[in-house]
């Protein structure tokens, strides 16, 4: 059977299927408190307009790590890092290792790792006597360095 030049859906990963992990000052372990986790690189981008040209030109000069996350408050670990700073002034080191694999799709699987991560708010109390919700919180992150440690492969219909 000759090979199909199309992807099948069946090899599109499903976003909940994944682990991630979190280290905070070199304490690694499964990061059972997170919902959900979007990161991107937004890339700086000069824009000038040369003599003798009529379209403006563009050249990246730059790029940024932001991402946000919602997490349930649940752990102390998550109290630790605001504590640690307010305490003592120190901001802890923070990694976040994110997994996605989905069994059903041929494509394997994809780990990136982002380091020095920096949330920008992190749960402290929640009450709500009307509410039916779980105690979860969204934060926006920064961080400064990544890393792929394994990457998605063709599909095995491309092959």
């Amino acid at each position: 059977m000759a090979n199909q030049t199309y992807t099948k859906i069946s090899d599109l990963v499903t976003g909940s299927e994944g682990s991630a992990y979190i280290t905070v000052d070199g304490q690694n372990r499964y990061f059972f408190e997170l919902a959900k986790i979007e990161a991107n690189i937004e890339f700086t981008v000069a824009t000038k307009k040369l003599l003798g040209h009529r379209m403006k030109q563009h050249k990246v000069v730059g790029a940024e790590g932001k991402g946000s996350m919602a997490i349930y408050n649940v752990s102390p670990a998550t109290s630790e890092i605001y504590q640690k700073y307010v305490k003592e002034g120190k901001a802890p080191q923070i990694s976040v290792q994110t997994t996605n694999e989905d069994k059903s799709s041929t494509i394997g699987r994809r780990t990136v790792v982002m380091r020095n991560v920096i949330l920008s708010k992190v749960p402290v109390a929640y009450l709500d006597d009307s509410s039916e919700d779980l105690d979860s919180k969204d934060t926006d992150f920064t961080f400064d360095d990544l890393d792929d440690l394994e990457s998605y492969k063709i599909p095995e219909n491309m092959r």
